[in-house]
């Protein structure tokens, strides 16, 4: 018996041109258009160039929550942060509890293909189109080759081995999916992929067209030869291949493009967009029904906020005090003042009980005070201010990208300060990782870190000479977890550096108070459930599984 069913979830997405212009679709019948009826002009190429732009940081886990915030709901799924809101969708891959019918991986899986595909049919169909400059031509293909590879490396470090497709598919390729023998017809488009030998050809791809991207882009928010290096020097870095990926690094430092941002509080509010340390970042205006709730969702109760995403305090841990060292060596920890001198990102990536916030001072605590402050209500759980399942499960709350201007002027739903996909500081933490590990450690390494130390208003101390491999590889993961905490990188840096299976068991913890009995109390939230043998890689979605027979990740 024939079953007609279409394999792959995201070949749903094939008419991708529904993000075009209606005018341009109105050439042919829907269910006519084509590569061949499509690519005719140059404005039909842009069209369909931006349409993958749009699957760049899609947010998607059940309902339309934000174009941008998906990179940052990741958070929840490392030892930087945990959600408490059991309904949403990668609650359960944040506490190992996830199946293969989980949403938020589901939807990962989706669009990520979905951007895969539209590329793919641009390549096939751009031949048509005669009225266009070349040099133009082959920056936007450039462009989309870029993303392509910006999709599958996504897809490489959450799943593992991935169908490697650089064809476009149809519904006549895979449907029926099983023939009147009860022979599957398409295997070969279901199979795994070794992820090396995908991440390899992506390397090969970005090698051949990163000199048709420009320097500077004309229109913000584009692809450029910087995006593409940087891309490269992290695959590399992901393969380990050090001294491959320290000269990548290097090559996007001598563009002579990037620098850092003075201020690092900027870099996450209005006053730091489009500034000379974004190589790439999620383009959005504020007010413009374009969902960017970055407050609404992170941000605290005081201000509406639904605390999707509280800081946990191992992170608060890792930051040093300001004479450089560890809480746990550093004579200026106070235990009783925990946040003071401390280094200075702590404060402008993090809300603390004292931390100075929109005319008063935030605070989680119960029955803390604050001489001579004006205390923000609504953060304390029992308070009587209503919305305790949107109050901080572990006493802290997001504060990066949290902007005043979104509370005051946009209710939180149309935020519009831009997230950053790949910024120059991290360029330098891979240059100095890769040579790090590769053992070729030299001035140029301590230069790297300490650059991004040192800006004006952090102003941490240069790190020591003389470390040794083991101590710097300690100096830069931590300056890793500091520099990128809550840009949604934390997940991709704990699986390669195989310590998932080390901090995510157990039960997750936030800050210690003492009650009115001076008793400790410590805010925790659940249980965390890691097995390295499983929990390392995503679930193929298993409709995937069900309907292409492809090969599911163990354990799953």
């Amino acid at each position: 018996m024939k079953q007609y069913k279409i394999i792959f979830t995201f070949l749903f997405s094939i008419t991708f041109f529904a993000s075009c212009n209606d005018s341009f679709l109105e050439r042919e019948p829907s269910d006519a258009i084509s590569t061949t009826t499509f690519f005719q002009q140059e404005k039909d190429l842009v069209f369909a160039v931006n349409a993958v732009y749009d699957i760049i940081a899609f947010n998607n886990w059940g309902t339309n929550y934000g174009s941008g915030t998906d990179m940052l709901r990741t958070e929840i799924m490392t030892d930087n942060a945990l959600d408490h809101h059991s309904w949403n969708d990668g609650y359960r891959l944040g506490n190992g509890t996830a199946s293969a019918f989980d949403g938020y991986s589901t939807v990962r899986w989706n669009e990520r293909y979905k951007g895969i595909q539209r590329v793919n049919r641009i390549l096939e169909g751009v031949d048509g189109i005669e009225d266009i400059d070349e040099s133009y031509k082959n920056q936007l293909l450039a462009e989309v080759i870029t993303l392509r590879a910006y999709f599958y490396f996504d897809l490489v470090y959450l799943f593992g081995d991935v169908p490697f497709l650089t064809s476009s598919i149809s519904p006549d390729d895979v449907s029926p999916a099983v023939d009147e023998e009860g022979n599957f017809t398409a295997a070969e488009l279901a199979k795994r992929i070794d992820k090396n030998s995908v991440l390899d050809a992506l390397i090969t791809d970005l090698d051949k067209i990163t000199l048709n991207l420009p320097l500077v882009a004309d229109e913000k928010g584009r692809v450029t030869r910087g995006t593409a290096l940087f891309l490269k020097a992290k695959i590399l870095l992901f393969q380990e291949k050090w001294e491959a990926s320290a000269q990548a690094s290097k090559s996007l430092m001598d563009l002579g493009v990037y620098s850092l941002h003075n201020t690092y509080a900027d870099l996450f509010n209005y006053e730091g967009i489009g500034n000379n340390e974004v190589i790439l970042d999620v383009q959005v205006k504020q007010d413009v029904d374009e969902g960017e709730f970055y407050t609404k969702n992170f941000g605290p109760n005081s201000v509406g906020g639904w605390s999707s995403s509280c800081p946990l305090q191992s992170l608060v841990d890792s930051y040093e005090c300001t004479d450089g060292l560890t809480i746990n060596d550093s004579p200026l920890y106070d235990p009783n003042n925990p946040y003071d001198n401390r280094d200075p990102r702590l404060k402008y990536t993090i809300l603390y009980p004292g931390h100075d916030w929109r005319g008063g001072v935030f605070n989680s605590i119960p029955g803390a005070t604050y001489p001579g402050e004006n205390i923000i209500p609504g953060d304390v759980l029992g308070d009587g201010t209503g919305g305790e399942w949107n109050k901080t499960a572990t006493g802290y709350n997001w504060l990066k990208y949290m902007s005043n201007k979104d509370v005051d002027d946009s209710n939180f739903w149309d935020g519009g300060v831009h997230l950053m996909l790949m910024r120059y500081s991290e360029a330098l933490l891979m240059y100095a990782e890769a040579k790090i590990e590769a053992g070729s450690i030299d001035q140029t390494v301590y230069n790297a870190i300490n650059q991004i130390r040192q800006r004006s208003d952090v102003n941490m101390p240069s790190i020591p000479m003389g470390l040794s491999q083991d101590e710097l590889r300690i100096v830069v993961r931590r300056e890793r977890r500091i520099e990128l905490a809550f840009e949604g990188q934390r997940l991709f840096d704990i699986r390669r550096w195989d310590i998932a299976k080390d901090v995510m068991p157990g039960v997750p913890t936030g800050l210690t108070y003492k009650d009115e009995n001076n008793n400790d109390v410590t805010f925790t939230w659940g249980e965390r459930f890691f097995d390295p043998n499983k929990h390392n890689l995503w679930p193929i979605p298993q409709e995937e599984v069900d309907l292409s027979h492809i090969e599911q990740n163990p354990g799953w």
